[in-house]
């Protein structure tokens, strides 16, 4: 296992142990989520990852002493002769400004990609405007290279009756040890059913393009629950 990974495994145990104890006393302020999805492509700022893929994911976030604390995992498995295995963790931590207004994050970004011969650990500081179509402005620095992504957001979700609409727009430009300041941009649409009140199906498309490539469509059917 790679130096960097072991560090973010050893800062998740730590957390993870810390929720554990908090959950005990403050059941419900744990929030959970899970699911798998099989999607057409995987790509990520901007790069084609690969092709005809399985996707998990597992999160959860928690409060401690009013800081929401949140951590994710996912893992993208690819199931063409061509491709690359992705696994990527998310640790941070949150807080609300302005009355609620804002929304701000900071942590830990882990990237390990089959393809690659060492892990990537990133930095990231996060801000959300809790407002219409939900801007987001996020801010990713390696702790090795000189590398840097910028990226924004814009999400929408409407209610149609029997599904759930959401529609995503990320314009962002990254480093690379490759190309500086390669813009990318994705336009998802995304219609979910709730099975029950924490389980839920939904299918997504997505328009994407960047500088090192043509536009391509991806599609993907997935399941997703709360606990």
């Amino acid at each position: 296992m790679k130096n960097k990974t072991k560090l973010t495994c050893i800062f998740a145990v730590l957390i993870l142990g810390a929720v554990s104890i908090n959950a005990a006393d403050e059941a419900n302020s744990f929030a959970g989520s899970a699911g798998t999805k099989y999607a057409s492509d995987y790509h990520r700022r901007g790069d084609v990852l690969s092709a005809e893929a399985i996707q998990a994911q597992v999160g959860f976030s928690t409060q401690l002493s009013g800081v929401e604390v949140f951590g994710d995992f996912f893992t993208n498995q690819s199931t063409a002769s061509e491709g690359s295995n992705t696994d990527e963790a998310t640790l941070g931590l949150g807080t609300s400004l302005f009355g609620d207004r804002l929304s701000a994050y900071l942590g830990v970004y882990n990237t390990d990609n089959s393809a690659e011969s060492d892990s990537s650990l990133e930095g990231f500081l996060s801000v959300s405007v809790n407002t219409l179509l939900e801007p987001t402005l996020s801010f990713y620095q390696d702790t090795d290279e000189s590398l840097q992504t910028f990226e924004g957001q814009l999400s929408y979700d409407v209610d149609i009756d029997i599904v759930n609409l959401g529609l995503a727009g990320v314009l962002g430009s990254t480093d690379t040890m490759a190309i500086k300041n390669q813009t990318y941009t994705a336009l998802t649409a995304t219609v979910s059913r709730d099975i029950r009140d924490d389980f839920s199906i939904y299918a997504d498309i997505s328009l994407s393009d960047a500088d090192n490539r043509t536009n391509e469509t991806t599609w993907g059917l997935g399941l997703s629950m709360n606990f």
